[in-house]
């Protein structure tokens, strides 16, 4: 965005709420106008506890807010934007509402009343100033969490991937998994003649014939189940040569052979369950926060982005320091 440069305007005849106010317009949005006075007092607002709300910063650090004129007429722009928006949606704070955080904060910080002003004041408050800006962060929490935290949605599976692209080592421990198998004995004719078998049954499976067929005319196994149903094993439970290569298949895919302690394997692995690692569990939550608030981040702005086009904004252009 290119630097933000102010013309000051006057206002002898400009009137808000039917008062005619004697000061120069930086910008307006809207119905709604920032005064230069408002933009030559807010160098005082930075430092003061609370008054900057830093959601509205997107990102920018306070310091560079301190030190950027443009930054800061930006920030009570976006401000401006924001508070229309409230009163358009009819989600003003009411009185009682600001009562109660009052009372609240009172309470966590275990004063009474007269001693909260008086605490105010050592922060640079009125308790009149201090209920404006309170009932602002009141109003502004609402509309985040409705207009767009509510509207976020970052899933078990988008915490498991972020995590996975930060430790690409990082494999899923299967926990358990099924499978068939169409097996192939040395008991019968030796190693040799298995392997034969083992490859013209390969052979065939890669020319499309079903898995299920060929195991019911060639499998093997002792005692041989239909279809050649193995069962499901945890991990740890099955022989671990073979293991190994069969959970690394994807569900529904047929190994290659695979030699055992006793003759050949071909194996298809029917579903298998992946455990998560304890590591990714501990710090699971933690993820899809950072991922829930990255996402507001991008909205907000693009939010803000939006709302400049259609809040009619002006800024006024001169040389003004």
């Amino acid at each position: 965005m290119k630097p933000v440069l102010l013309l000051l305007l006057t206002l002898s005849a400009f009137t808000v709420s039917g008062k005619e106010l004697v000061d120069k317009v930086a910008a307006s949005v809207s119905s709604d106008v920032l005064l230069l006075s408002e933009v030559k007092n807010f160098s005082s607002r930075i430092d003061r506890p609370g008054s900057i709300d830093e959601t509205l910063l997107l990102g920018m650090p306070v310091d560079t807010l301190k030190n950027s004129r443009t930054e800061q007429l930006n920030y009570l722009l976006r401000e401006k934007i924001l508070d229309s928006e409230i009163r358009r949606l009819g989600m003003s704070a009411t009185e009682s509402q600001v009562d109660g955080e009052l009372a609240q904060m009172a309470k966590r910080n275990h004063l009474g009343t007269e001693e909260f002003s008086e605490y105010l004041k050592s922060q640079g408050y009125s308790l009149t100033d201090y209920r404006k800006v309170l009932k602002a962060r009141i109003e502004r929490q609402g509309f985040y969490e409705r207009e767009i935290i509510s509207k976020l949605r970052v899933s078990d599976e988008d915490a498991l991937s972020y995590y996975q692209s930060k430790n690409p080592k990082y494999q899923p421990t299967v926990g358990e998994f099924k499978i068939a198998q169409i097996f192939f004995s040395a008991k019968k004719g030796g190693l040799e003649q298995a392997l034969e078998r083992a490859k013209a049954a390969k052979a065939k499976l890669d020319s499309g014939e079903k898995f299920e067929t060929l195991a019911n005319q060639v499998d093997e196994t002792p005692g041989a189940n239909q279809d050649g149903m193995l069962g499901s094993f945890k991990s740890g439970e099955f022989l671990p040569e073979l293991e190994r290569s069969i959970v690394a298949l994807n569900e529904n895919q047929v190994s290659g052979i695979l030699r055992g302690p006793s003759g050949f394997h071909i194996i298809k692995l029917l579903n298998k369950k992946n455990v998560l690692d304890p590591e990714f569990l501990k710090v699971k939550e933690n993820i899809k926060a950072g991922l829930v608030q990255q996402n507001f981040d991008r909205q907000l702005k693009n939010w803000f982005e939006l709302k400049k086009l259609d809040s009619n904004l002006k800024i006024y252009e001169n040389t003004a320091q």
